[in-house]
């Protein structure tokens, strides 16, 4: 977090959008809005959750950090979660161009397990993305040809890798909290086919070591 908000304040050094914040007061870039006005990106499609929806998500991701205590840490990460509105047909969804802003559709609060399921998802997404905000994990050579086990399009090797990382995630998770649902084996042959067809010779240095670490953990 650290080196995210130092690389989101020379960014906005030299873009002219410190605003006479202090290199000393760089935490500040970790706040969603200010991540969100270093992009400008286009409008996100979404409005305010409502107060039942926020009491929901709160004790979703309680829920996620008290199964996975190692986890609350990551789970704290300052994130704006909305509604998805319009909607689009997706059940959640996020965006490098949207930093640390989730999107859920009424869906993902179709019961707790699915919101659980969706938050962690989507958390899973934001700390790949800071990830890349740090490194870069494309290679020059690299991209976005890739077809996920899903039958998705058009992805790079690191949108690959992070789609590993999420179904390796979300496989601990329903390890601890439902060892028996096969919900678990689905998990596992979608991150095996990830890895298996991830353009590792096109990653840099740094994307090899994730791919190599999500490996690890198949």
């Amino acid at each position: 977090m650290a080196a995210v908000a130092a690389v989101r304040h020379v960014e906005a050094e030299r873009s002219g959008l410190a605003c006479g914040v202090l290199a000393g007061e760089a935490e500040v870039w970790l706040a969603p809005s200010r991540a969100f006005m270093l992009r400008d990106p286009p409008p996100i499609p979404a409005v305010p959750l409502s107060q039942q929806h926020k009491q929901r998500k709160d004790a979703a991701l309680e829920t996620l950090a008290f199964a996975m205590p190692a986890w609350r840490p990551l789970l704290r990460l300052p994130v704006r979660v909305a509604l998805l509105d319009p909607p689009t047909g997706a059940i959640s969804a996020s965006s490098r161009a949207w930093p640390q802003h989730v999107l859920l559709s009424e869906d993902a609060f179709a019961d707790d397990r699915e919101l659980c399921e969706q938050l962690l998802h989507e958390m899973c997404h934001q700390w790949w993305y800071l990830i890349e905000e740090i490194w870069a994990l494309n290679g020059p050579a690299a991209t976005s040809s890739a077809v996920l086990p899903s039958g998705t399009a058009g992805r790079s090797p690191s949108e690959v890798l992070g789609a590993a990382h999420v179904a390796t995630a979300l496989m601990r998770w329903y390890r601890v909290t439902e060892p028996t649902s096969a919900r678990i084996s689905t998990l596992a042959a979608y991150a095996d086919g990830c890895l298996d067809r991830v353009d590792t010779p096109n990653l840099t240095p740094a994307g090899r070591q994730l791919a190599h670490r999500l490996q690890e953990a198949r």
